[in-house]
């Protein structure tokens, strides 16, 4: 098991523990706080100037949330931000104190715009938390802002919304107008940030972006490239369901010759589709099945989704693999997991179809000797 596939299967374990539904896994791979996290959590907001009487550091010019104290804020003022300062009076930088250590840390010079949305995310300090993911509220609030211009607001909308969960970023993906996603996917300075573009493309129901999506998939298998693929492969299923499924299995799952990334990629988009509809895990079921065939070690990968579909009719080649895995500890203890609880609800369908009797078990006689 690579490092990256053990970090995504601790990660669906846990959610599997704590019986929740996780972020969109596909968009941003893990946790992060925004802008709007970081202004929620702090002890104080407020905008801040140079101190005439202390060059290099902040003076406050107006508090926005919570009390900052008398003490003077020890936060260097650094020369391009002094610079920027001083050129325009009506600019101030957001500083925010944390609830940890009560230092200080600097979110930005205000313009106007970005001024607005400090100033409406602290408005709603009561109803919106830091890190949540799934307000339906506040990602309805975010997304305008994909797309805009300042970049800093279109990094804080991208990351509200693309940690979301996936249905909740299929529910956004019709308001996002159609210039909005052009610009997300083919602008150099959005490269690294297409992912939910591609989400959403998969849900816009236009026939252009339908063929796009199967084209796209079509030439990154030909390619042999990892880089947008588990994207790529969630809005071919969006758009073709059962056979989008299959299609990635022809392409990729049955494919020997397939490399962990790629292989990985897809998995991860089977298996967002499979926990948001349950309607596909039994054809996504049998695709992996494929994969088991043509790789083995991918069995790892499989098992979290396996467990909470309760699909113990894996439990044979799953064994077969455990076997081979004597040195990867990880791997060893994802499939002994599954493998335990596959031999559990084996033993309980027997002491079932038995009889009551059975179920007693050693207390029988105590009971009989009762009466």
């Amino acid at each position: 098991m690579t490092r990256a596939a053990g970090i995504r299967w601790i990660g669906l374990v846990l959610g599997l523990v704590a019986g929740t539904a996780g972020a969109c896994q596909v968009c941003i791979p893990l946790p992060t706080s925004t802008l709007a996290d970081r202004l929620l959590g702090a002890n104080a907001v407020v905008l801040a100037r140079e101190d005439p009487a202390r060059p290099f550091h902040y003076r406050p010019t107006e508090v926005l949330a919570g009390s900052p104290g008398d003490a003077p804020i020890e936060l260097f003022l650094n020369s391009h931000a002094r610079r920027s300062l001083a050129a325009d009076p009506n600019r101030a930088m957001v500083l925010a104190q944390r609830p940890n250590d009560g230092r200080w840390s600097a979110l930005g010079i205000t313009r106007p715009e970005y001024e607005r949305v400090v100033r409406a995310i602290l408005a709603r300090r009561d109803i919106w938390k830091p890190r949540e993911t799934d307000n339906a509220e506040r990602l309805d609030w975010f997304a305008p802002l994909l797309g805009h211009p300042d970049e800093r607001l279109h990094q804080l909308a991208y990351l509200e919304i693309g940690r979301a969960p996936y249905a909740e970023i299929r529910r956004l993906a019709p308001r996002i107008p159609v210039e909005t996603l052009s610009v997300m996917l083919d602008h150099p300075r959005y490269l690294e940030w297409r992912s939910l573009a591609i989400l959403m493309l998969g849900e816009s129901g236009r026939p252009a972006d339908r063929e796009r999506v199967r084209d796209n998939l079509a030439a990154t298998a030909r390619l042999g490239t990892s880089r947008d693929l588990a994207a790529w492969a969630t809005a071919l299923v969006a758009i073709d369901g059962v056979d989008g499924i299959r299609r990635l299995q022809s392409l990729y799952l049955s494919d020997a010759g397939r490399g962990r990334e790629e292989l990985d990629a897809v998995v991860q988009a089977l298996s967002l589709h499979a926990a948001a509809e349950p309607d596909l895990r039994d054809p996504v079921a049998e695709a992996y099945s494929a994969l088991l065939k043509a790789h083995p070690g991918m069995a790892p990968s499989l098992v979290h989704d396996l467990m909470a579909w309760r699909r113990w009719d894996f439990a044979e080649r799953i064994q077969q693999v455990s076997d081979r895995l004597a040195e990867d500890p990880l791997a060893r203890y994802a499939l002994g997991l599954y493998l335990r609880l596959a031999r559990g609800q084996r033993a309980l369908r027997r002491a079932t179809t038995a009889g009551p009797s059975s179920v007693r078990g050693p207390a029988q006689p105590e009971e009989e000797n009762a009466r």
